[in-house]
């Protein structure tokens, strides 16, 4: 008679990644209000008993699945091109793939629902920060606080992406040919946000106008 095999446990950290992970998956799909400590429990293959362990209650499981998003998020936008221009236009592109990739997750992760880790979520600002001053060092953007150029630069491609991901561009005004509207829309939502991006550049560089 053969031995029997001895039992694995799952270790505690992949308990975690997957409840994190399922959490993650709920949000998206059902939003945040299908998001239940007994729908991430069974999403993830795991008793409830075992998200309360780790998270203590589903705020504690809720913002351990936004900080998630601050992380990846920050390692999405963090390009690397050598060129300051063309890096931080990838890093702004990047950032709207995020957005509209995981749109429910990113609304919460700019929300007052949850509280983030405060340095996940401050490292994405900091992966900004370093880009602009990247670009200053080189001499292509103009002096100043990169923080507070940062924010400047968040602030309008933030607010092209929650345009877009409230539908807003659907509803813009259409081409009118003669007296009739054509059912062509002026505006799309990828050609608004790299006129954006363009916007941004020209207004950084240096030499511009203030």
């Amino acid at each position: 008679m053969s031995a029997a095999k001895p039992r694995t446990r799952t270790p505690a950290t992949d308990i975690r990644d997957q409840l994190i992970s399922a959490g993650r998956a709920i949000v998206e799909r059902d939003g945040e209000a299908g998001f239940t400590i007994r729908a991430v429990a069974t999403e993830a293959g795991v008793a409830p008993m075992g998200v309360y362990n780790r998270f203590a209650s589903k705020e504690g499981l809720l913002n351990a699945v936004v900080t998630s998003g601050f992380v990846e998020f920050g390692r999405s936008i963090a390009a690397t091109d050598e060129d300051p221009l063309i890096r931080l236009a990838n890093s702004g592109r990047a950032y709207r793939q995020f957005a509209v990739s995981n749109p429910a997750l990113y609304s919460l992760m700019f929300s007052t629902t949850c509280t983030p880790d405060p340095e996940s979520a401050g490292g994405s600002f900091e992966v900004l920060a370093d880009i602009v001053r990247y670009a200053q060092v080189a001499g292509v953007f103009q002096e100043g606080d990169a923080g507070e150029i940062a924010m400047q630069i968040w602030s309008c491609v933030h607010g092209a992406v929650s345009l877009e991901l409230a539908g807003a561009y659907s509803v813009m005004p259409h081409e009118v040919v003669g007296e009739r509207p054509s059912p062509k829309p002026s505006i799309t939502a990828e050609s608004n946000y790299e006129n954006v991006l363009a916007l941004i550049l020209r207004g950084l560089m240096v030499g511009a106008s203030g």
